[in-house]
């Protein structure tokens, strides 16, 4: 234990006394509405709310240039759109320091719970989107972005959803979960179809207020209706319970229920699974900077009008959020390291037809199946990097902390997509395409490769007893 004067200690006995008390409260504290049920349906929401947050700057991008920006016949071929792509990757370079913070904010629900950063998350969420659809200049709209970019990485209802489900259904109620919350994505589209009128680029805003009202709503509702998760209540009283000695005595046997930075990244250093996990995903998060343009890949490519894009954009996340409900099963049936294996091959192939598909102009429909074949894989294999193996391999007083430690190795994709942004200029939209192919595919075989062969299986964890008392 940390040395302290007398009447610090008295000040911290008294502190954890109150929060002892708490805690016991809400354990015994009956719900407002029961069941698991009820509590998957509000999760699942939130991951809607989630996905589309995560989304919407994206895929909306291109039209809030062609408007902030004032680019002439709203065409990203000319020298306005790629010099406004670099202004804006210029302009967000000071979010990065923002975006280092985050995993640090993510810790905090090791330390006060799992509920309260549900709600502070989601509640952001629509916050940011709010911020960037009423963004009078670039510059606004780049906060309402950068708020959006520090509550969507949190994925608090995955570590939620983690702590409440049954251990044999896991990976399948995350998968569904997320494969609901992708399938929203194609809404964006649909609101894209309802409101934008290309006569008036502005339009692009009305595109954002339905989402704004559900991410509001759905977090007022998991702050009323929802209760902490019993892994974390469970967790958190026993150490409370413990005295400053057998706190001590846990301490010095490595077992210590105290959660911070500096314990999260011992127990990472040591442990050889978490080490290569990282390792894994420094590499394989430069691959996902080179998947952004989209929009662009398929205008350079001359054979897409609008009511094709609107088709695409309500397709694509369909086929995204189907391959996102099922690798749920995948990842249940053949285990975490073979399922990884899958979705990343599915990654490189849907990229390879998207992107060549585009130039010789297969259709939207042709396009809206490989990209959603690639997203998928993609981002199922990012959550099983970022979330299912380090949930698994990390002990509950530490989970949410050792996640949030390991989510820097994400600043190799903020590094190569800042360049990529700053250079884009240079690259322009008629060449992306193929410099993302050529950078996508060996990053995605260099990290499923090394998955395979480094990584250990963790499934039939039981999260319960991962890591307690274990030497690594």
């Amino acid at each position: 234990m940390k040395k302290e004067t007398a009447e610090q200690t008295q000040r911290r006995h008294q502190r954890e006394m109150r929060e002892l008390a708490r805690l016991k409260k809400s354990a015994a504290k009956p719900s407002l509405v029961h069941g698991f049920w009820f509590l998957l349906v509000v999760l699942t929401i939130i991951y809607i709310a989630d996905e589309i947050s995560s989304n919407m700057n994206g895929i909306m991008r291109t039209y809030t240039i062609f408007d902030l920006f004032k680019v002439p016949n709203s065409d990203p071929n000319t020298p306005e759109y790629s010099n406004a792509i670099s202004v804006l990757a210029i302009a967000t370079i000071p979010s990065y320091l923002i975006t280092a913070i985050n995993p640090l904010y993510r810790t905090l629900a090791d330390r006060f719970g799992r509920k309260i950063f549900l709600f502070i998350n989601t509640l952001g969420m629509g916050i940011g989107l709010l911020v960037a659809m009423i963004a009078p200049n670039p510059y606004i709209y780049i906060v309402g972005v950068c708020i959006t970019a520090f509550f969507t990485p949190n994925d608090m209802q995955v570590i939620y959803l983690m702590e409440t489900a049954p251990i044999e259904h896991r990976a399948k109620l995350c998968s569904i979960t997320k494969g609901i919350g992708l399938l929203s994505v194609s809404l964006i589209g649909v609101f894209r179809s309802m409101f934008y009128n290309p006569a008036d680029v502005s339009t692009w805003r009305m595109v954002y207020l339905i989402p704004v009202i559900i991410a509001i709503a759905i977090a007022i509702v998991a702050w009323l209706f929802t209760r902490e998760t019993p892994v974390f209540l469970q967790k958190r009283i026993a150490w409370l319970e413990k005295s400053d000695e057998d706190r001590r005595k846990e301490e010095e046997a490595g077992n210590s229920q105290k959660s911070s930075i500096g314990e999260a990244v011992r127990y990472i250093v040591h442990s050889k699974q978490l080490r290569m996990v990282v390792i894994v995903l420094f590499v394989f998060s430069m691959g996902i900077a080179f998947s952004g343009y989209t929009n662009e890949i398929m205008l350079a490519g001359g054979h897409m009008t609008d009511e094709d894009i609107n088709l695409f954009l309500i397709i694509e996340p369909i086929v995204y959020a189907i391959c996102a409900f099922f690798s749920g099963f995948a990842t249940d049936a053949l285990g975490r390291k073979n399922s990884g294996v899958l979705f990343g091959i599915m990654a490189i192939l849907g990229q390879c037809v998207f992107v060549f598909g585009s130039k010789i102009g297969i259709g939207p429909v042709a396009l809206a199946l490989a990209n959603g074949i690639m997203f998928g894989g993609m981002w199922s294999l990012s959550d099983l990097l970022f979330l299912v193996l380090p949930g698994e391999s990390a002990p509950t007083r530490i989970r949410a902390t050792v996640m949030a430690v390991i989510s820097y190795a994400y600043i190799s994709n903020l590094i190569v997509t800042m360049l990529v942004g700053i250079f884009y200029a240079s690259i322009g939209s008629a060449n992306i395409g193929m410099f993302q192919l050529c950078l996508f595919v060996p990053i995605m075989l260099f990290s499923i490769i090394f998955l395979k062969l480094k990584v250990k299986e963790t499934k039939g964890t039981d999260l319960n007893k991962v890591g307690e008392g274990e030497a690594e």
